[in-house]
């Protein structure tokens, strides 16, 4: 069965930030970003759930800085558009 569109979405888009993460050498959280991915691809909403919390508290995935400006820049930007899509998500969730 075909994913929601909107669940496929997130999925291609916490894929970029994994490969993206993975590729400045970071297995701890692309390693966090793979397991959140896992769940949403299965319809898991536990998953979503999982996502956002990853930027609550201290030395949250907001606060992660790269080796330089512009990788930090780019894993801003892909951070943004993820969550955009996992608090959407989230909120239809919860007007259910």
């Amino acid at each position: 069965m075909p994913l929601h569109p909107q669940i496929a979405a997130l999925v291609a888009q916490l894929e970029d930030l994994s490969a993206f993460l993975r590729a400045q050498g970071d297995r701890v959280w692309s390693g966090r970003i793979d397991l959140c991915r896992h769940l949403v691809a299965d319809s898991n909403f536990a998953g979503v759930e999982r996502f956002l919390r990853l930027f609550e508290g201290e030395a949250s995935m907001a606060d992660l800085q790269l080796s330089d400006a512009a990788s930090t820049t780019r894993l801003g930007e892909l951070n943004r558009a993820a969550r955009i899509l996992a608090e959407r998500l989230a909120k239809e969730e919860g007007s259910d």
